[in-house]
């Protein structure tokens, strides 16, 4: 199965992120702008791996839950990778939180490697996808639309399995664990 771990984010957030797309898609032309259930952070894209492989990670990686409690981060502004002036990817970023979400990612990181799981070379900027481009062209168009300064709680780490449609990839969760509690 074609996986990733993420921090999912409130209903809330995601509604509000989704009305935020909604209003740059009038002013932003070229962007497939992702579903509801696609404004996650990714901590890690794993690609292809067998069932048996994911259930080993999850043994692997639940201590980070007892380690790590749950914490508040904050939405930040809109920004583009690998730049603005040539946006393939349009994010917003996070003001508060990261340093959370960084020892997340290097706690997953170092308990992956102990099952020969490659680590990320670029590192992690923690961001919310709002959209992609095939084509880059610099975003934004206009003026920079302000981001209202949304707090919200991080709970869970969970492993997505990602199904790749014509219609976009649809995300099911295989497995939880729940920061500062019980993992299902």
């Amino acid at each position: 199965m074609r996986a990733f771990l993420a921090l999912p984010i409130p209903a809330d957030v995601v509604a509000y992120l989704k009305d935020v797309a909604g209003r740059l898609e009038r002013r932003t032309e070229g962007v497939r702008w992702v579903k509801d259930e696609g404004i996650h952070i990714t901590v890690k894209f794993l690609g292809e791996i067998e069932e048996p492989k994911a259930e080993k990670m999850r043994e692997a990686l639940a201590p980070i839950g007892a380690r790590i409690g749950p914490f508040r981060a904050c939405l930040g502004g809109l920004d583009a990778f690998p730049s603005k002036r040539s946006a393939r990817v349009i994010v917003v970023k996070l003001k508060e939180g990261t340093e959370r979400i960084q020892a997340i990612f290097e706690e997953v990181e170092e308990c992956l490697a102990a099952l020969d799981v490659e680590k990320e070379k670029r590192g992690l900027v923690p961001h919310l996808t709002l959209g992609r481009r095939r084509i880059p062209k610099p975003f934004p168009n206009g003026d920079p639309m302000p981001i209202e300064e949304k707090e919200f709680l991080i709970g869970e780490l969970v492993l997505f399995k990602s199904t790749l449609t014509p219609g976009g990839a649809i995300y099911a969760p295989i497995w939880k664990i729940k920061l500062g509690g019980e993992n299902e």
